[in-house]
């Protein structure tokens, strides 16, 4: 549960963040509540069974609406503890209705739905990421054919970071510059502090 203080207003915009899905067969699941994503417009409802459910999504003092995160960073530090497969998959999402601010981490939304994907694998283990030089790590093989089905399912583009940055793409949904850039430098790093054998240390 967030220890910060939290608010949630109807968005006049909608409000991109950066997300993970776990990669199934008939598409993206979300990772802490049974739930696949559906093409185009995504409506929340409260899943917390331990709890009074909220009428409405994002409900206050919950953690229930869709998730997106303000910075890539914070999605490569979760996937860096998650085992795979399933593999994660990342990608930008537009929030919008009732939207719940949560300070530098993020928010939860009432509506989402897809902008884009993207083939980069960030959180791979050094072992996984070979040398320094070579190609950066990417989802290969039958994770890839999925992915691509999965892309063409929920009407969306697939690709690279870098490539989404060098095309303007980024820019184009509206990624801040400074997120652009994060982006681009994980997605050329060989190494990260703290990481031992895909296991992240406090830092």
């Amino acid at each position: 549960m967030p220890t910060h203080t939290t608010r949630s207003s109807p968005a006049t915009e909608p409000v991109l963040g950066w997300r993970l899905w776990s990669l199934c067969e008939d598409g993206l699941e979300s990772w802490a509540v049974d739930y696949r994503w559906r093409p185009g417009e995504n409506v929340a409802t409260c899943l917390d069974a331990g709890r009074r459910r909220c009428a409405t999504a994002p409900g206050p003092g919950c953690l229930c609406g869709f998730w997106g995160l303000w910075r890539p960073s914070l999605c490569v530090v979760r996937a860096c503890v998650a085992p795979e497969p399933p593999w994660h998959v990342l990608g930008l999402i537009a929030g919008w209705g009732s939207v719940a601010l949560h300070g530098r981490e993020g928010f939860r939304a009432e509506r989402a739905g897809l902008r884009c994907l993207f083939t980069d694998r960030m959180w791979a283990a050094p072992a996984l990421r070979g040398r320094a030089g070579a190609a950066p790590v990417h989802h290969v093989g039958p994770a890839l054919v999925r992915l691509r089905a999965a892309a063409a399912q929920y009407g969306v583009p697939l690709l690279a970071v870098r490539d989404a940055a060098r095309v303007g793409l980024l820019a184009e949904l509206g990624v801040p510059e400074p997120q652009v850039a994060e982006a681009v430098e994980l997605a050329s790093r060989w190494t990260w502090p703290g990481l031992d054998e895909g296991r992240l240390a406090p830092w």
